[in-house]
């Protein structure tokens, strides 16, 4: 008796694979006119903006979620920023005890706690030091310390993981979207991030604000549908004490207010981005609100003749009016007041933003309604 099988013969065969490879050439055509077709964000400005939480922000809002490894991946960063920032913050206590004519009431009084801090390898957060820092925080001197945070340089997320302590220094302790959200973390190079919003592909870059990364924007100017600039109004003030602006967080000199402007005025004159929509981001406006309520924006060289009322209304005005003198009367520009660690805040915007992004496409194509 003779087996029974089936068997394709090579006609049948050949017939198949030519159909697969159709198959993922009609895939790969769709993935390049996908690619064609989605509108390219660019993220620029100083480092310190608040550039690369709008990115986060966006891509948990839009983008595909973190895996649980990349989650993860933040873990590192999340202890550095805790610990790092503490550390700061009980050297410039015993600093400011020293060299200030007030210095008592920024010495700390846990020497113990200090101890455990300063010897923290930053690598992880144990019960022990933990504690260490959740009482150092609590401590008057640490508190007036933190309050001259605009004298020195201090991560804006600080007072967020402080206060989070007790959840990040269980042992199995794993981070959130917010805890990832407010992870500092320079950005060096490019970092990508798609996604699609009622049907329309948008494909997002952030660059590194620093100065030493902004060589790196050039290659990324061509074909940019819109310029996403942001720009931290927080960083306008300075110390009483020692009478130097907010600095740069990368060369503790330029003032950050001044290195907004002039790179917003280069980026409004780059060639290459003529074409391209331009969005203005005032951002960290909860920061701004709080520290306009001790310094008046005239101590700002660039805000100097200010001569309003210092209401956060009439102050943002007067920022924003900075910002719009230097884009050219034929050109537009688009501004929103931020807070890009505020989700609801950042959705509104975005939501502007993606159809003012979509309504420049039409009207450059000339399909836009007649009015």
């Amino acid at each position: 008796m003779g087996v029974c099988g089936s068997t394709d013969s090579p006609a049948s065969l050949e017939e198949r694979r030519r159909a697969e490879r159709i198959d993922q050439r009609l895939k790969e055509d769709q993935r390049k006119r996908d690619n064609e077709d989605a509108k390219k964000m660019l993220l620029l400005g100083a480092g310190q903006s608040g550039k690369s939480t709008l990115f986060k922000q966006t891509q948990l809002l839009y983008g595909k979620k973190l895996k649980r490894e990349e989650m993860e991946s933040y873990i590192p960063i999340i202890i550095g920023n805790t610990i790092s920032s503490m550390q700061t913050l009980v050297e410039k206590s015993e600093d400011f005890a020293k060299e200030r004519e007030d210095g008592k009431k920024f010495q700390h009084s846990l020497p113990d706690e200090a101890k455990i801090i300063k010897m923290s390898d930053k690598e992880s957060i144990d019960p022990q030091l933990g504690a260490a820092i959740k009482k150092m925080w609590d401590d008057p001197g640490i508190q007036a310390t933190y309050n001259e945070k605009h004298a020195f340089q201090l991560i804006d997320s600080a007072k967020y993981y402080f206060s989070h302590i007790d959840r990040i220094a269980v042992p199995d302790w794993f981070p959130d979207e917010e805890d990832v959200l407010r992870s500092r973390a320079r950005t060096t190079g490019i970092v990508t991030t798609e996604f699609v919003v009622q049907e329309h592909h948008f494909k997002m870059f952030d660059v590194g604000g620093q100065k030493s990364e902004r060589k790196k924007w050039v290659p990324f100017f061509e074909g940019v549908d819109c310029v996403l600039f942001v720009a931290a109004i927080s960083g306008y003030n300075k110390s009483h004490a020692i009478l130097t602006p907010q600095t740069l967080f990368e060369d503790g000199v330029t003032n950050r207010i001044v290195d907004a402007l002039n790179l917003f005025k280069k980026t409004v004159e780059e060639k290459m981005l003529q074409s391209s929509s331009l969005v203005l981001f005032l951002n960290k406006r909860d920061l701004f609100e709080e520290e306009i309520k001790r310094f008046p924006i005239t101590i700002s060289p660039p805000l100097q003749h200010y001569d309003g009322d210092g209401s956060y209304e009439s102050c943002c005005k007067f920022i924003r009016e900075q910002f719009e003198n230097l884009v050219p009367p034929q050109r537009t520009v688009t501004i929103h007041i931020t807070c890009a660690t505020d989700r609801t805040n950042v959705r509104v915007v975005f939501d502007s933003v993606r159809e003012h992004v979509l309504n420049a496409s039409l009207e450059a194509a000339g399909l836009t309604a007649a009015i």
